[in-house]
């Protein structure tokens, strides 16, 4: 959910250090912070997803300037010299971040975030289509295997695959396609993020993503937006705190470990997700459900050994929900 960029960004090119241990607990809190996140949108009853989106990112915005000042990082953290690749990042990540809410909205938690781990199957069919890497068969293969596993969750309940016996209301079927084109549009982010961390800090993607998503999303107020009442504004205020310490954790968990080693820790957020929607929302994992995230788990570490053994440090594998 560049990290300081946010997720992905580091991933691609951050400092790291020889402290696994402490950048694996790092990683691990990272992904409970992105779970807990999902889980108080999920919470949040009568208000626009471009308004929940615009508190995540300029309560983060806040507290990642805060962050960077408290390390002497941000005036040169706000200079860049690609502001048109920030800004398409930005139309990437808030195009993500509101799909994924929708998702978490419209559906059971757990579902919302294991359809995610398609994402590093996206990053593989876009790297060979849109920047014309070679992709050899095994990768091929774990894609397919992983969208099989993607079915494997989505086919017992949905209306257009069952020939109309299926379970899902308009809502349901609206949450599993935004789930799945939000990790499409997350994977298009991290090829973009890609280019820009061979120039650009971590910490400056961060900067400039909290600063074009704030001002973008302040302009959709006059489109719906709502008076919150206190409680709403409270889990608001949560989403935003919760959203600076998701990039903060991240950050310093890529200072402490490579992303490759961390990577396979994003997995975590199937339990997360699976015990917050239990307690939080009374919801069950379902078999289909678990059997269909083991797939996708398989699939995605299959596609990170694959990177390593091919020396690229795991670049097309950052499973998991979005952080931005």
């Amino acid at each position: 959910m560049g990290r300081a960029g946010t997720g992905q960004d580091a991933a691609a090119g951050a400092d790291t250090g020889s402290r696994p241990g402490k950048g694996i607990a790092l990683k691990i809190l990272h992904v409970l912070l992105v779970t807990t996140m999902l889980a108080v949108v999920k919470a949040i009853h009568g208000l626009p997803v471009t308004e929940i989106m615009f508190f995540r990112a300029f309560i983060a915005l806040v507290l990642i300037a805060i962050y960077l000042r408290w390390r002497g990082e941000l005036i040169e953290s706000i200079r860049t010299s690609r502001p048109f690749g920030h800004l398409l990042r930005a139309v990437l990540s808030m195009t993500t971040t509101g799909l994924t809410f929708v998702a978490v909205q419209s559906l059971p938690l757990p579902d919302a975030v294991t359809l995610q781990y398609t994402q590093p199957l996206f990053v593989v069919a876009f790297s060979a289509v849109l920047l014309g890497e070679s992709v050899r068969l095994f990768r091929w293969i774990a894609v397919a295997v992983g969208f099989t596993g993607a079915l494997v969750i989505s086919w017992p309940k949905l209306t257009l695959l069952t020939g109309g016996a299926g379970l899902l209301t308009q809502s349901e079927t609206i949450g599993v396609i935004a789930a799945i084109a939000g990790a499409a549009t997350f994977a298009a982010n991290i090829l973009v993020v890609g280019q820009l961390v061979r120039t650009e800090s971590s910490a400056t993607i961060s900067l400039w993503l909290g600063i074009y998503s704030s001002a973008a999303l302040a302009l959709t107020m006059p489109f719906g937006w709502v008076m919150p009442d206190a409680g709403q504004f409270g889990l608001l205020l949560l989403i935003g705190a919760i959203g600076g310490g998701i990039l903060i954790a991240l950050s310093e968990s890529l200072r402490a470990a490579p992303a490759s080693t961390l990577a396979p820790f994003e997995y975590a957020s199937l339990i997360f997700a699976a015990l917050l929607g239990y307690v939080m929302f009374g919801e069950v994992l379902e078999l289909n459900t678990l059997i269909g995230s083991l797939i996708l788990i398989v699939s995605g570490l299959a596609i990170l050994w694959r990177e390593r053994s091919l020396g690229r440090g795991g670049r097309a594998t950052a499973p998991g929900v979005p952080k931005v």
